[in-house]
């Protein structure tokens, strides 16, 4: 009892700005909050941090605090209301980071498969092109690799753009089935 009536004597002279009735407040209160907060956030150095918001704010407050029907108790609100909102934010932080991880690790495993499949669909076509006749393989890879035109390919190999444009549209389709042949293969496996 005489302890309350000493801690309101402390708040009504912290309301007036003393800064030794602060710190007396600060010293009692202090090792009180600190097991308070701990027993929260599970955490030394956030229930640190949150016990030293708690008496800056009962220095911001202060005119406040003395209206009260027990400061105590409103410390101690401040204080619990702290190490809730820091536990939400934790958890916030931990669902966008684990949210940032999944997406990661998404990607990386789409990249894995995504180049397999390309590399799987390059041998596939440099299987399908080697299986041309000569002069169509030739063609195909001036056309596709090299990126000469009809007329271009028609003047080195010395024949017409249009025997050219037959070697590409008959390369195209053999190209087009065998892939074609191949897919429905791995499809039924």
């Amino acid at each position: 009892m005489q302890e309350a009536r000493n801690h309101r004597a402390l708040f009504h002279q912290l309301a007036e700005g003393n800064e030794e009735a602060y710190r007396s407040l600060f010293h009692y209160f202090t090792p009180r909050l600190q097991p308070f907060v701990y027993s929260i956030v599970k955490s030394e150095g956030v229930a640190e941090e949150i016990v030293q918001e708690v008496m800056l704010r009962v220095w911001t407050h202060r005119e406040a605090i003395v209206e009260k029907e027990n400061p105590s108790s409103w410390i101690f609100t401040v204080a619990s209301n702290l190490a809730i909102s820091w536990l939400r934010r934790l958890a916030v932080e931990r669902k966008y980071i684990d949210s940032i991880k999944t997406t990661v690790e998404e990607n990386q495993k789409n990249s894995v498969e995504e180049r397999l499949i390309y590399r799987e669909n390059e041998q596939l076509l440099k299987t399908a092109i080697g299986q041309l006749p000569p002069q169509q393989q030739q063609i195909y890879r001036m056309s596709r690799l090299e990126g000469l035109t009809h007329k271009e390919i028609a003047e080195k190999l010395g024949i017409s753009p249009n025997t050219v444009k037959n070697h590409m549209v008959a390369a195209a389709k053999a190209l087009l089935a065998r892939i074609y042949k191949n897919f429905i293969f791995f499809q039924i496996f």
